[in-house]
């Protein structure tokens, strides 16, 4: 054994997330191939004897691998299944494009601990290649962690399995089940990404129309840990929340309750009072169903980000308010910095999402879903009796209808938004690693892995024992900071600056292109060499454009669904420059620079009423200061 070998692959593995644990297992059995290469003999549970690479022929193993891969023609994310001793990978990671990404899975650790005991590490890592070892749970979390940026979701357009024959044999059944997580995690990678562009400024006017509130509002940092081990009850209105809501008011006084917005008219009727209320949609709807005309008790604090509608903050103007940022969103993100302290918190993208950070953050223990059905009942219902957004679909004709797997085993019917806020669910907690309970008190739904099942009635007989002290007493409500109101405003004034730009390099660009479909790409004729040398020129001016929107998060925040669904589309086309492909090209290329200039415009009219406003408000209040002066 080489332990100088060991000790640099050791102090590699570090770079990524490993450590000396990795090289505990026993090392296999190493024998030669027929032409001289080492080779793994390993032993199936079933006690049949495999070689994990061909005995014959490596490199002709290698060329099957890769043949079908079409390498060369395009960026792609390629996910390895099986380490091996590497051979493969070493041979992908030499001819694959500089944007592309490999992603190597390795379940059985006694083939980690015999490569990093006789081979070269370094030989095969790379900042374009992750390495995911252990068991299920780790592998879809580190992928989750690891994998996703804006830079590389548009490669996972081209999604390709590279499988060695022999894992087949060993792991068939495995890996299909593996396939079939990623692409649900890579599924709800791309539904992070947002709704259209539209949807998009509508966020970031909502954002800022209620930076009042956000000023007002005290720090989550001011709660970390501030109702450690306490338990924290989450209720939303799936169809379960019928079967036990009348237990949950035996909870109140000795836990945290916090409610979804869907639910609070259903609490009020059976005389719950909930210590939070959660909201996360920007859209008029949520307002206009959840609160215009409700009664909602003083003590209920609103806990959620700045992106519902202002009438909301307007309909709680009597309530304390927990105004958090969405972690990883790139307009809250710069809005955290503008405050200078930590108001962030990871989100997901429903109600229940924000109170299960909250809850985590605040160190509750545990943390219980009700209502938390993520599925439809067996006949179609969606939600809770009471809730105005109740209804009832036909499983059998809706063709958007998934299936999910219920606490009794049995598939239950859901959508697949509701599927990917269970995917969620099940990523957080496994990140987790074990640190509390999480039980699912629904008695109903979709089963969440992770959790564990009870009663609701067992669980606050277990859990609710002492008096816990009121969110809303713990909430204050501050003054509204004038520096960093200034210092807001300074910066929509930079954004403004920025997004002109962007305006004006765009409308350049579309000038060019519709000028070079006037004079060649119009006519229906073969181009000519000096066609296709004019052609490439100018559509490469797009990086110009391009440049301005991807230096800087927000651009690329608002810009990210059209950006990658050209891109995407760009890159189906592959690298054969002929002539249907540059007028394909040309013409993506002209409605994602019109994407770029009719989005900068927008959001510039937006920032522009936003600042206006800030600047008459900032000039009311001095004077205001003045007077009392």
């Amino acid at each position: 054994m080489n332990n100088q070998l060991l000790q640099n692959n050791i102090r590699l593995l570090k770079d990524y997330g490993y450590g000396e644990e990795l090289i505990q297992n026993p090392v296999l059995e190493i024998e030669k191939n027929k032409q001289g290469y080492d080779n793994i003999h390993y032993q199936t549970e079933e006690g049949k004897r495999i070689y994990i690479h061909s005995q014959y022929n490596i490199e002709r193993e290698l060329d099957m691998l890769e043949k079908p891969l079409n390498i060369k023609e395009k960026d792609a994310v390629y996910i390895v299944y099986g380490l091996g001793l590497g051979y493969h990978i070493k041979s992908l990671k030499e001819k694959i494009s500089r944007k592309s990404l490999i992603v190597v899975i390795e379940k059985n650790m006694d083939i980690v601990s015999t490569y990093m005991h006789t081979r070269d590490f370094s030989e095969i890592a790379g900042k374009n290649i992750v390495f995911l070892f252990g068991n299920d749970e780790k592998i879809i979390t580190g992928f989750s962690e690891n994998v996703f940026s804006i830079n590389v979701l548009p490669t996972f357009v081209n999604v390709t399995n590279v499988i060695l024959p022999s894992y087949f044999s060993i792991y068939g059944n495995w890996i299909n089940t593996m396939q079939n997580k990623i692409m649900d995690t890579v599924r709800h990678a791309f539904f992070m990404l947002g709704n259209d562009m539209e949807d998009t400024i509508i966020g970031i006017q909502n954002n800022l129309e209620n930076i009042d509130e956000i000023l007002k509002s005290p720090s989550i940092r001011e709660f970390k840990d501030s109702y450690k081990n306490v338990p924290l009850f989450i209720v939303s209105a799936g169809p379960s929340l019928d079967k036990n809501i009348c237990e949950l008011k035996n909870a109140q006084g000795k836990s945290l309750i916090i409610a979804t917005d869907a639910v609070l008219s259903t609490l009020k009727k059976h005389g719950i009072t909930p210590d939070g209320v959660v909201s996360i949609e920007r859209v008029l709807l949520t307002y206009e169903k959840f609160y215009k005309g409700k009664e909602i008790p003083r003590e209920t604090v609103f806990i959620g980000p700045p992106v519902v509608r202002p009438e909301v903050f307007e309909a709680l103007k009597d309530n304390k308010k927990l105004v958090c940022l969405k972690q990883g969103e790139r307009v809250n993100e710069w809005i955290n910095e503008i405050m200078g302290d930590e108001r962030t918190l990871p989100m997901g993208t429903s109600c229940a999402h924000i109170a299960f950070s909250f809850g985590r953050y605040v160190g509750a223990n545990p943390i219980v879903f009700v209502g938390q059905d993520l599925a439809y009942t067996k006949d179609g219902i969606t939600h809770s009796e009471n809730v105005e957004v109740k209804s009832k679909i036909d499983t059998e004709k809706d063709n958007k209808i998934d299936y999910v797997k219920g606490i009794d085993g049995d598939l239950l019917p859901t959508s697949r938004a509701f599927k990917l806020f269970l995917t969620w669910f099940e990523l957080q907690i496994a990140k987790s690693g074990g640190d509390r309970e999480y039980i699912d008190a629904t008695e109903g739904g979709a089963y969440i892995q992770g959790t564990k099942l009870m009663t609701l009635k067992e669980t606050i007989e277990k859990y609710c024992k002492g008096t816990v002290a009121p969110l809303h007493e713990k909430v204050s409500v501050c003054e509204i900071n004038k520096d960093k109101y200034n210092e807001v405003i300074e910066e929509i004034e930079k954004l403004i600056e920025r997004f002109e730009k962007i305006k004006e390099e765009s409308k350049m660009h579309i000038i060019r292109l519709d000028k070079l479909y006037k004079q060649t790409i119009r006519y229906n004729k073969a181009f000519s060499p000096k066609d296709k040398e004019k052609i490439i020129k100018v559509t490469n001016q797009a990086e110009i454009v391009e440049k301005l929107v991807i230096k800087n998060d927000i651009e690329r925040f608002l810009f990210q669904a059209p950006y990658v669904t050209a891109v995407s589309r760009i890159r189906m086309l592959g690298n054969n420059l002929s002539d249907d492909n540059l007028r394909k090209s040309a013409m993506i290329q002209r409605k994602l620079c019109e994407s770029f200039f009719l989005g900068s415009r927008s959001v510039i009219a937006v920032l522009s009423d936003i600042l206006n406003k800030m600047k008459i408000n900032r000039r009311e209040e001095n004077e205001r200061t003045r007077e009392v002066g």
